[in-house]
């Protein structure tokens, strides 16, 4: 099963905006889940950002070749149906008998 994990990789296949439309297709790293309300410091340019109370729904801060709503690039703020997990959670089970065996 793939679940989407900070650290992890995913590809970006859906966008709400135009500029987040420019991002499909690319490959990100997923740095977390943000909040309605949480605060938190963007690895990519040092700045504390809080997530409006009021916002629908979290969003996954990722990095990478990406360009923000705001047109910063290295970063976007992407809604988790528009993520596609790139490594499975674990190995499959025939994988790891023949790794243990």
């Amino acid at each position: 099963m793939f679940q989407l994990r900070p650290g992890s990789p995913a590809l970006i296949i859906g966008a709400q905006t135009a500029n987040g439309r420019s991002n499909i297709g690319k490959s990100v790293e997923l740095f977390g889940l943000c909040q309605p309300g949480e605060r938190f410091l963007n690895p990519v340019n040092g700045v504390v950002t809080e997530m409006p109370r009021n916002a629908m729904r979290a969003l996954w801060l990722v990095t990478g070749d990406v360009t923000a709503f705001d047109g910063q690039h290295g970063f976007a703020f992407v809604r988790a149906e528009h993520l596609m997990p790139l490594q499975p959670d674990s190995e499959p089970q025939d994988v790891r008998e023949r790794v243990i065996g």
